[in-house]
């Protein structure tokens, strides 16, 4: 992984790493608060490119997965993959903390199981294209590794034509829609690999 990082052309000026996302993920849809009561959680990893001046771009992929809170007494669970995209304008503050905030493109792909509100068991997945911001800040630790926080809103609505009710694929009719917002609260660790003068690579 690092040496195909290492392959991102830095004669052109680029730096390149790898961040490792955990964070507190809350979809908006409200069935989704009474059934399941608490945030999800989602982690995962992701390239980040920052060349000259103060434009970055992360590309990361996220797992998402939550099961129903046991107070609910339900079998309820829902999990996704999240594939975003984050071109951020940066800013150097005193103290050696960097502020940063844009625009953020997600594709969601996901699955929901649970009892409805008729006692039978609904099993439904989908995909979604979705859009939102994201801001936070960001501190160098020691060297290459760097550590922040981030908070990101994402607006995304998905259509569901089809489910399996009671295990029988079932057509449903309107379609079902459903609001895929959240809310994300998360920390990040990074590690610059190549580009910058206190690169990992340039350690070596």
């Amino acid at each position: 992984m690092i040496l195909l990082i290492a392959a991102v052309p830095a004669a052109a000026g680029l730096e390149a790493g790898i961040e490792f996302f955990a964070s507190n993920l809350s979809p908006v849809e409200q069935e989704y608060d009474s059934r399941f009561l608490t945030p999800g959680s989602s982690w995962g990893i992701g390239l980040e490119l920052d060349a000259p001046g103060p434009v970055c771009f992360d590309l990361m992929f996220e797992r998402f997965g939550k099961d129903a809170a046991a107070a609910t007494d339900w079998d309820g669970e829902v999990s996704a993959s999240l594939i975003s995209a984050f071109p951020t304008a940066r800013l150097e503050v005193p103290g050696g903390v960097e502020l940063m905030a844009g625009p953020l493109v997600v594709f969601a792909d996901g699955e929901y199981s649970g009892t409805d509100n008729f006692g039978r068991f609904v099993e439904a997945s989908g995909s979604s294209l979705g859009f939102g911001f994201g801001a936070g800040l960001s501190i160098e630790i020691w060297g290459p590794f760097h550590a922040g926080l981030e908070y990101r809103r994402v607006f995304m609505d998905l259509k569901t034509d089809w489910a399996d009710i009671d295990g029988d694929r079932t057509r449903i009719y309107p379609a079902a829609e459903t609001d895929l917002g959240y809310g994300q609260f998360g920390a990040v660790a990074g590690i610059s690999v190549t580009g910058a003068e206190n690169s990992l690579l340039s350690l070596f």
